[in-house]
């Protein structure tokens, strides 16, 4: 089963224009190709089938490397070299030419299409993920604030542009009001190290850090678990 997300389709002027974008389940390594081959009762064992893929792919890259094109039943490979030419004198220059490799389904990959199952399943939306918030003048960990102190978010998807006024590290109360952390020493996708509002009143709040992720247009918002509390 293939399932897929539809997605706004920026290189088409109609904004109500989408494009597919299969989501995958997950990645395979080739040791676990061979756990699954040997889960079907192969009689090979799993360090022989490691032993003769190893081999088969050296062999591939040698045959590549000496020129040869390559069939088999899964993919087609051959090499191409891209770059402009001056004229029919000019050759091949490192610094203005590439070789690559170009790869294509093969017969029994071409096979297969014809029978996958397509399901369509809700996008995805990518947001700043924060994990954890210690406050470094308590010495707590997503539970107190204090104001004018240093706080240190953990997470993924963090950075943000810091020139821009609605991204970055926010406190919102339980009133609806936000306080932004104008001061940032340091900013990474893993973690943000900055200074706590000093102006927070006592209460409870919501910490959150606002961005424009990679691809997107739009803010994205990600909230901290747990609310914070300021003495």
């Amino acid at each position: 089963m293939i399932k897929y997300s539809l997605f706004e389709n920026r290189l088409t002027p109609d904004p109500d224009d989408q494009m597919a974008v299969v989501q995958p389940i997950s990645t395979k390594s080739m040791e676990e190709v061979v756990d699954l081959m040997i889960s079907r009762g192969s009689t090979v064992t799993k360090a022989e089938a490691l032993s003769v893929m190893e081999e088969l792919a050296l062999a591939m890259a040698q045959l590549l490397k000496d020129g040869h094109n390559i069939v088999t039943p899964l993919f087609n490979i051959s090499m191409s070299i891209m770059g402009k030419f001056n004229n029919a004198g000019d050759s091949y220059d490192a610094s203005r030419h590439e070789v690559r490799v170009r790869m294509k389904a093969g017969k029994r990959l071409k096979q297969i299409v014809g029978q996958v199952k397509v399901e369509k399943v809700q996008a995805i939306i990518p947001l700043p993920l924060l994990q954890s918030f210690k406050d470094l003048t308590s010495k707590t960990e997503s539970d107190i604030a204090t104001p004018g102190g240093i706080g240190h978010i953990v997470g993924s998807a963090l950075k943000f542009d810091a020139g821009d006024a609605a991204q970055g590290v926010f406190f919102t109360s339980l009133n609806g009001t936000v306080t932004k952390a104008e001061t940032v020493a340091d900013a990474t996708p893993s973690k943000i190290i900055f200074i706590i509002p000093a102006t927070l009143v006592a209460g409870e709040y919501s910490l959150s850090l606002r961005t424009i992720m990679l691809g997107n247009k739009e803010i994205r918002e990600g909230f901290l678990l747990d609310d914070l509390t300021v003495k």
